[in-house]
């Protein structure tokens, strides 16, 4: 359809057809997109690169499932399988709580290669995760893989500019814009159509991939372990997430055409954009958020535990505190002496020192994580001028590959890690009668494997207001800035 055959009814716009007129404007730019063969292979070539870097995802997450779930059922063997033992010395044996993989994992790998995925649970500390995939990886692991989140926070808007920069100038400059502004056409509902044909090859673009995505969760998913309603929550949020955020970009260049003199400023700005959205901007504000909210170094956080821990008396039978709550522990029995108490002393001095080792953890881990909170937050906050900022905690968090969803697995791995410390003092404290006394495997089969459950998408939304607002002011302002961009066209 040409822009002459649209006179007719940009003519009639003013009365009673502008749902007409944004309509044929924008089966117009959907021809003319589709008649652009190099665009459409370019956008055949985009998807292809999607469908494969998903396909990678699920065989490279299947792998890593399939060798966590072998490593976590050895683990459990070698646990009850050891000899008769006292318990607190089985406790010191330990045993690893390996981090089930997120199934959104295969379209965001997020943080889960640099936080490591297991945590060596023993007695009296609680450890940081281990088993870092980028440290074991070199240099390449570290610099990150190709994945679906990686095309459409990059490559997707770069696709979007592309097929939006010479919207309205390209029409300037071939005279059809003037002529159909002179029959009465509304700029505006030019602009609706217009971002109507952008905002739908958009969704043509992402369907694939999220329909891969969708079928991938059907097979990947452990519907003992997690629900596949929820995943598919998430995964609606992901859509919705990277469809705010490639329309916004679909406004930009509309915005941006209709004010450039000709299409070659315009792509130059569009240009300049994405550059300082995509690589700029990130790099910019992780050293802002790292300057304003500075992380201690891994020696630093174990120095400021092991401080405030000296203060608990641990083993030592001279500390102040090992001598107060023996006095204390005989006055409540009524005893005069350790020997004629009715349980075991050890086993409660055990216990009071784990309890006390329990708040100096979740204070440090706590005042960590803040860290990392605030962090987050300084990074999202220009997310309404720099939309990947807003994007990339909001897919991580989705995806559930975030530090929050990391600090959620931590948190559950310390309390099993608890449970046992609890399990085998209780057990000394009612059985012990002498240092000769031992344990045997039954003891060990009692103590349940760790089992973690992933939180529902309520979690994650609960602590992603920040990028959610951004984003989805970024979308407002982008949509304002065309809206005012297009009430600027002048038929003269």
């Amino acid at each position: 359809m040409s822009d002459l055959a649209l006179a007719p009814l940009a003519a009639a716009a003013p009365s009673k057809s502008r749902w007409r007129v944004m309509r044929a404007v924008a089966a117009k730019e959907w021809l003319e997109l589709f008649r652009d063969r190099r665009l459409l292979w370019l956008c055949a070539f985009v998807v292809a690169l999607m469908l494969g870097a998903l396909a990678f995802g699920y065989v490279e997450n299947a792998r890593i499932l399939s060798e966590r779930e072998a490593a976590a059922r050895a683990d459990r063997e070698i646990w009850v399988g050891q000899s008769a033992k006292n318990p607190h010395a089985a406790a010191h044996f330990g045993q690893y709580a390996f981090k089930p993989l997120s199934p959104l994992a295969l379209a965001d790998p997020g943080v889960d290669a640099y936080v490591g995925s297991a945590v060596w649970l023993e007695a009296h500390r609680q450890n940081e995760t281990q088993f870092k995939q980028a440290r074991d990886g070199g240099v390449g692991a570290r610099l990150g893989s190709l994945s679906l989140a990686f095309i459409l926070q990059t490559i997707a808007p770069l696709i979007v500019i592309l097929m939006g920069f010479a919207s309205f100038s390209g029409e300037r400059e071939s005279g059809t814009l003037k002529q159909l502004l002179s029959v009465g056409a509304r700029p505006r509902d030019i602009l609706a159509g217009k971002a109507l044909a952008l905002i739908g090859a958009i969704f043509a673009l992402l369907a694939p991939a999220f329909i891969g995505a969708a079928l991938a969760l059907l097979f990947f998913v452990d519907r003992e372990r997690l629900s596949l309603f929820d995943q598919f929550i998430r995964l609606g949020a992901l859509g919705a997430a990277y469809v705010a955020y490639l329309a916004g970009f679909a406004f930009l260049a509309l915005g941006v055409s209709a004010l450039a003199r000709n299409s070659r400023a315009a792509l130059v700005a569009l240009l300049a954009f994405w550059l300082a959205n995509s690589f700029l901007a990130p790099r910019l504000a992780t050293d802002a958020a790292r300057a304003f909210a500075p992380v201690p170094t891994l020696l630093e956080f174990r120095a400021g535990v092991v401080q405030d821990k000296a203060k608990t008396f641990g083993h030592d039978e001279t500390h102040p505190g090992f001598i107060a709550f023996r006095d204390a522990t005989l006055k409540k029995y009524g005893v005069a002496r350790i020997e004629d108490l009715p349980v075991n002393f050890r086993g409660l001095a055990l216990r009071q020192d784990d309890h006390a080792g329990y708040a100096i953890f979740d204070r440090h881990f706590g005042a960590l994580q803040s860290t990392f909170d605030r962090q987050d937050a300084l990074r999202a906050a220009p997310g309404v001028l720099f939309p990947l900022l807003a994007l990339r905690p909001l897919s991580m968090a989705f995806a559930g590959v975030d530090s929050r969803s990391q600090f959620d697995f931590a948190t559950s791995a310390e309390a099993h890690r608890r449970d046992i410390q609890n399990e085998v003092s209780d057990n000394i404290i009612h059985f012990a009668h002498d240092n000769t006394y031992v344990a045997g495997p039954e003891l060990w089969r009692k103590i349940a494997a760790f089992a973690y459950r992933a939180p529902g998408a309520g979690f994650a939304l609960g602590y992603s207001l920040l990028p959610v607002a951004a984003l989805v002011g970024w979308l407002a302002l982008a949509a304002v800035f065309a809206l005012f961009a297009a009430r600027r066209l002048r038929p003269v």
